[in-house]
C-alpha cells in the first residue's frame, strides 16, 4: 500500500503543477461537510464533520479533472474516528451537474491504533457560481484484512477561492 501512498501523492503533486503551469481554467475549493461512518467489522456507526480542499483543472469543456484531500472528524459513544482522503479524479461538467470519481488513498485512526488502504469515491455535485454542492460515497478497503471495509456518505459544500 505504500505504492498506493506515493502513487496518489505523486498524482496530486503532478495535477496541481500541470494545472498551474498551463493556461487552463485552474481552481482551488475550500469546504465543510457532514457526513455518517460505518465499518463493516463494527457494528458502531457515526456522524461527523469535515473539512475538505479540492484542486481542479479543466482538460476539456465537458471533463475537468481534480485532486482531493480533508479531514473527517467522527464521534459517537466513545468510539473515535479520524479519516484522511487523498483522491486524484475526474468529474463531467455537464450544465452545472458534475458527476464524477475519484481514487487514491484514505488513512485513518480509530481506538488509538491508525490504518488505511484503497480508496474510490464516486461523487455527484452541481456548481453555482463560486459554490458547489457535493454528494459522496467514499469506500476505504483497510489493509488490515479482505473483511474490512469502512463506509463514508456525505454532503460538502465547497467555497471557490480562485
Amino acid at each position: 500500500m505504500k505504492s498506493l501512498k506515493l502513487f496518489s501523492l505523486t498524482s496530486f503533486i503532478f495535477l496541481t503543477m500541470g494545472a498551474s503551469a498551463q493556461t487552463q481554467a485552474f481552481s482551488v475549493s475550500l469546504g465543510a461537510g457532514f457526513s455518517t461512518f460505518s465499518a463493516n467489522n463494527n457494528a458502531k456507526s457515526s456522524t461527523g464533520l469535515g473539512a475538505d480542499l479540492t484542486v481542479r483543472t479543466d482538460f476539456s469543456e465537458t471533463v475537468q479533472g481534480f485532486a482531493q484531500t480533508g479531514y473527517n472528524a467522527f464521534l459517537s459513544n466513545g468510539y473515535n474516528v479520524a479519516f484522511i482522503p487523498m483522491l486524484v479524479g475526474v468529474n463531467l461538467k455537464l450544465s452545472g451537474f458534475t458527476p464524477g470519481f475519484g481514487i487514491g488513498y484514505g488513512s485513518s485512526t480509530a481506538g488509538g491504533s491508525s490504518t488505511g488502504g484503497f480508496t474510490y469515491s464516486p461523487q455527484i455535485g452541481y456548481s453555482f457560481d463560486k459554490y458547489q454542492l457535493v454528494a459522496h460515497y467514499t469506500s476505504t478497503n483497510l489493509n488490515t484484512g479482505a473483511a474490512n471495509n469502512w463506509s463514508i456518505a456525505g454532503i460538502k459544500l465547497l467555497y471557490k477561492l480562485k
